[in-house]
């Protein structure tokens, strides 16, 4: 057995400490996958990344396997120091983003299974050609790469669209064309229903911190790669109506403080500083931009069509202009107070952005604090350096609120 298996399962009986439903239920399936249907049935898994549409695979008839939420178990598991040493032991260098790095190490040393099949986009992170390269050299994977240009044009998108309906009819598992585009369809629909329970569930949280909103930047992540099955719109249901029941009750789950947004995923491994932030330092994460729904809804009639806008949509794909209209969109909704960015060592496009937030932080007067780290990597981080910035970053916004007399 895997020391990866292994650990998933004990992680697994840990689930019932956790404090919101469907992220008790996005672990089983979760601990579900790794431990059994990934390596039981490999040829019903594709590989992965998150700019990649989940509902493509669910119409075709695959479990899709997200690779960064495989790394980030990995670094909460407590294992991604040893997988990335592999990796680096094996000729990867320091540079390449620990997301892709983890995902190599855990197969090289068998940890996890070989993949078969592996489907990824290019925008937004640009290591995914460089891993179905991987996956293709060492395994022979059957690999293929979406190309999504930059921006959102009418010739862009019937680009994307035509390179969505050749990938799905070549994986596409139903006995015709007709019932294959039915399936999409219907996956379409699951989809949006999930994305409306989500959009409901943001709505609960812009007067209250109802939770620790690092639960959700840990434990929800893995909820939109759910996307287009009946599994999606269970958990983002339980999820809302959770958060329905917390509202009515009055009782926020923290003291009120210093209202946060959090861009970027948060370090992994790192659970008990992000509580003293949240809990001790009064700087809940009210919302974290990894939990926004950025596409419309998705039209069932016109499913290639949809697909494609969905992932031209993405906001860093965009302007400056219209990821600092989000910012400032989010900030004005969510009462917030602080912005933080996590600096994920590895990753060029999100941390580029940095200065958009800082030029938002200087227009509408609200402190920015960049955090310098690594979501998965534990080699390097220094907690008390890192607690340091987080109490420096706490004192600014308790002088700005003593001083504007809130």
């Amino acid at each position: 057995m895997s020391d990866f298996v292994q650990r998933m399962r004990l992680a697994g009986g840990l689930r019932a400490g956790m404090r919101l439903h469907a992220a008790q239920s996005l672990v089983r399936h979760q601990v579900s996958m790794f431990t059994g249907e990934i390596w039981k049935e490999p040829s019903r898994v594709v590989w992965t990344n998150m700019g990649m549409p989940p509902e493509l695979f669910y119409a075709a008839g695959y479990l899709p396997v997200n690779t960064e939420l495989t790394a980030g178990w990995s670094s909460t598991l407590n294992l991604a120091a040893k997988y990335l040493t592999i990796a680096e032991q094996k000729g990867f260098g320091q540079n390449l983003c620990s997301y892709h790095k983890a995902i190599i190490g855990a197969m090289e040393c068998g940890d996890l299974p070989s993949p078969r099949l592996a489907v990824m986009s290019s925008h937004i992170c640009d290591g995914g050609r460089g891993l179905l390269s991987y996956f293709a050299s060492r395994f022979r994977t059957k690999t293929c790469m979406i190309q999504v240009p930059y921006g959102q044009t009418d010739e862009g998108n019937r680009y994307v669209q035509r390179q969505l309906q050749e990938c799905y009819s070549k994986i596409a598992r139903s006995a015709s064309w007709p019932s294959a585009v039915r399936e999409l369809q219907s996956a379409i629909q699951c989809s949006n229903q999930a994305r409306r329970w989500l959009t409901n569930a943001n709505a609960l949280r812009k007067k209250d911190v109802l939770f620790p909103g690092n639960d959700a930047i840990r434990n929800l992540f893995g909820a939109t790669f759910l996307f287009g099955s009946a599994l999606g719109i269970q958990i983002t249901r339980e999820y809302c109506q959770q958060l329905v029941e917390l509202a009515a009750r009055g009782e926020p789950a923290l003291l009120e403080g210093h209202r946060i947004l959090w861009i970027h995923f948060a370090p992994l491994y790192a659970g008990r500083l992000m509580r003293y932030f949240e809990e001790t330092l009064r700087c809940p994460i009210a919302f974290d931009i990894t939990g926004h729904p950025y596409w419309e809804e998705m039209r069932r009639d016109t499913p290639f069509q949809s697909l494609a806008q969905k992932m031209a949509s993405h906001f860093f794909l965009g302007s400056s202009r219209g990821r600092i209209k989000l910012y400032r969109h989010l900030v004005q909704e969510y009462q917030i107070r602080g912005i933080v960015m996590l600096m994920h060592q590895g990753c060029k496009a999100i941390p580029a952005s940095s200065w958009e937030l800082r030029e938002l932080g200087r227009q509408i007067q609200i402190p920015y604090l960049e955090l310098p780290g690594d979501c998965v990597d534990p080699r390097s981080f220094g907690e008390e350096q890192t607690r340091l910035r987080m109490e420096a970053f706490a004192e600014c916004l308790g002088r700005r609120q003593h001083g504007s007399g809130n």
